[in-house]
């Protein structure tokens, strides 16, 4: 993707397709995991700014990715400014 921080993920029982990623225990896995790697959903469900993308997923580094997961909040929702502090630290 432009900025090279954006993965889309799929699995073999999809065919390389998209559609229906949410239903599949690497969806599930991610939704768990993928915060420990620094990994956050970019567009969740019922989110105010973009459509649901279940394999669109953003690296934001570990303490971020963390923060974020525990706190139910969204990369998206939070403020620039906010972010910035945590990105900051990415590129020391």
């Amino acid at each position: 993707h432009q900025l090279g921080s954006t993965v889309d993920f799929t699995t073999t029982g999809l065919g390389g397709g998209l559609a229906g990623f949410d239903t599949t225990p690497a969806y599930a896995w991610l939704l768990e995991n993928a915060n420990r790697y620094g990994f956050v959903l970019s567009y969740p469900k019922n989110n105010g700014y973009y459509i649901f993308e279940p394999w669109h997923w953003r690296f934001v580094g570990d303490k971020l990715a963390r923060d974020l997961h525990s706190s139910g909040e969204y990369f998206y929702s939070m403020d620039q400014r906010t972010i910035d502090t945590y990105l900051i630290s990415l590129f020391d």
